[in-house]
């Protein structure tokens, strides 16, 4: 597991430990708590009674990183992950795989560092860099039918935290992608409303998300990133 080591953040209050390692630690916490582990290992004794954190490697990348791409994290043969900082919640990282297979970008829920309009854009200016030339970039995204600008009632903070649709489609075009895949779609696909926010214009659908990516400029393959999707490179 590769992430980033432990982040002591204060801003806003209280202080609080964003800690990839305590995840990790704890993910099976409820299983252990409730026996169900346990019950598993009497059944199986291969299986392992102190549950799956002990199975698992921890590659915690300590902070900060540089500014530019190509640092490497982690690295088998020719395969290696590259990480660079980006903007959402203390210790938050992008990453890149490079294998004889194709380039895949992870950007997460990145953001631009200017928190809220007059900026360029809301996409973010590390995952950029890192993308530069990548067959794929996989990015989180939120559509415009929640823009204030649109009516909606969704909350501006967290609308301007993350990526647009449009905004992802010109990084893409700009870095010379070619595979956009959207995840961690805001609002979800045929979703009447995303938590108490009703969607203006009723559910969106798949085509939705994609014009909005094409409105950006770009002109490469666009995916919307429903379950189990994936993309198979020549």
């Amino acid at each position: 597991m590769v992430c980033s080591a432990d982040v002591t953040a204060s801003k806003p209050p209280p202080g609080r430990t964003m800690s990839c390692a305590g995840y990790l630690n704890h993910s099976a916490d409820a299983f252990i708590e409730s026996g169900e582990i346990a019950q598993r290992a009497l059944e199986n004794k291969k299986r392992n009674p102190e549950g799956p954190a002990t199975m698992a490697r921890l590659n915690a990348v300590e902070l900060p990183l540089p500014n530019q791409p190509g640092h490497i994290v982690w690295q088998d043969g020719d395969v290696r992950v590259s990480a660079i900082a980006s903007v959402h919640i203390p210790g938050h990282l992008s990453y890149r795989v490079d294998s004889p297979a194709g380039s895949v970008v992870i950007g997460g829920d990145a953001g631009n560092r200017i928190a809220k309009p007059p900026r360029a854009n809301s996409t973010s200016e590390t995952v950029e860099l890192l993308a530069k030339n990548a067959d794929v970039l996989v990015h989180s995204v939120i559509h415009p039918v929640f823009s204030p600008d649109a009516g909606s009632k969704f909350p501006p903070i967290p609308y301007y935290r993350q990526s647009t649709a449009g905004d992802l489609g010109a990084m893409a075009q700009r870095a010379g992608v070619k595979h956009l895949m959207l995840t961690h779609l805001i609002p979800a696909i045929d979703s009447e409303s995303h938590g108490p926010f009703l969607i203006p214009s009723g559910p969106l659908e798949k085509a939705d998300f994609e014009s909005a990516a094409k409105s950006g400029g770009f002109t490469g393959q666009i995916h919307v990133g429903t379950d189990l999707f994936t993309i198979r490179l020549p």
